[in-house]
């Protein structure tokens, strides 16, 4: 051993960093587990091409955030201005966006607070019902909102919501109560977009979850059983800590997203209001007028960087606290 390390470090003597770690990669296990198993990396090639090309490389469009960028002069002829839009967004008492922001945690914590428990325990219900048809039929309806785009749900809405002919004020109106002008009533938009989201994404959601059941072995239900637990007494010790760790990873991703305020459904949901202005404009608001109105393609980016940025962050963060508490991250 202490002859072969010699020798190679006599061969690598004189050779740059870059050539002697190339030299290691290939001389490596590395190397020699992927030409073992080189055709399951065959498969997975065009995937990573496809990511690297419309994930990774795109990614050089960043640098517009700290530019003047005019679309005429590209970026390389745009003029360099660092931090000064980030400024602007988050200092500057004339463009701070301090409604936009609030707006947008709020939306999604709501969103979260609600929605994960509610689909959760929806989740367990679902796993109690014996007859798989049955429950094959109940999850296919919980299934189905999902693939129906955001402008059909905001049709509908309207159908239910709108003043002259909708369906809540024509139930309103035949118990003798005034109808109420939802498109311009603040005090309801969180709790409506809460609940569309809801039930758009449960079906989703639950067949995540309905999956990571799987993998949970029977005979630790029967062990439960002998021991003289029920149902309950099942789902408490056998069912959550089974999927434990697909909870927490969902609970992480959703404090990762708390600055995805799904635009499109706001868009689509309130119809062109402006009465609904002080809650319902988030941050994608703000990047949709800077791209459409003005061409502010430079604050778009900074706008966009940010919630990246914020999300990174809370990934981390969340990533760090189900590490302290004893169940498995996702880094």
């Amino acid at each position: 051993m202490k002859t072969e390390n010699v020798t190679r470090a006599v061969k690598t003597k004189g050779r740059s960093p870059f050539l002697t770690g190339v030299n290691a990669f290939f001389h490596g296990k590395t190397w020699r587990g992927i030409m073992r198993h080189k055709m399951l990396y065959a498969l997975l090639l065009p995937a990573v091409v496809l990511i690297c090309i419309f994930c990774y490389a795109p990614m050089f469009g960043v640098i517009i955030a700290f530019q003047d960028f005019r679309l005429t002069e590209g970026v390389f002829g745009s003029e360099f201005i660092g931090f000064k839009m980030f400024y602007k967004i988050l200092f500057d008492p004339e463009s701070a966006s301090y409604l936009e922001f609030r707006n947008t945690i709020y939306i999604s914590l709501i969103r979260i607070v609600t929605n994960f428990p509610i689909i959760l325990i929806f989740t367990l219900l679902l796993r109690e019902i014996r007859d798989r048809r049955v429950r094959g039929i109940v999850q296919a309806v919980a299934y189905i909102p999902y693939f129906i785009s955001w402008i059909s749900v905001g049709g509908m809405a309207y159908n239910l919501f709108a003043v002259d002919g909708g369906i809540l004020n024509q139930i309103l109106s035949a118990f003798g109560k005034e109808p109420i002008t939802w498109y311009s009533e603040e005090k309801y938009w969180w709790a409506i977009l809460t609940i569309s989201s809801l039930w758009k994404g449960m079906g989703w959601s639950t067949l995540i979850y309905m999956s990571s059941l799987g993998s949970i072995d029977e005979e630790l239900y029967d062990a439960c059983v002998i021991d003289g637990g029920g149902r309950f007494r099942q789902m408490i010790t056998v069912t959550l800590p089974g999927i434990m760790n697909v909870i927490m990873l969902q609970i992480i991703l959703d404090v990762g997203g708390i600055m995805s305020d799904n635009y499109d459904q706001i868009l689509a949901m309130i119809n062109g209001s402006q009465s609904l202005n002080n809650v319902t404009r988030v941050v994608g608001t703000l990047e949709y007028e800077a791209i459409t109105g003005g061409s502010q393609y430079s604050k778009a980016t900074a706008y966009s960087l940010l919630r990246g940025l914020i999300g990174m962050a809370l990934v981390l963060i969340a990533n760090r606290v189900a590490k302290k508490s004893d169940n498995e991250g996702i880094l």
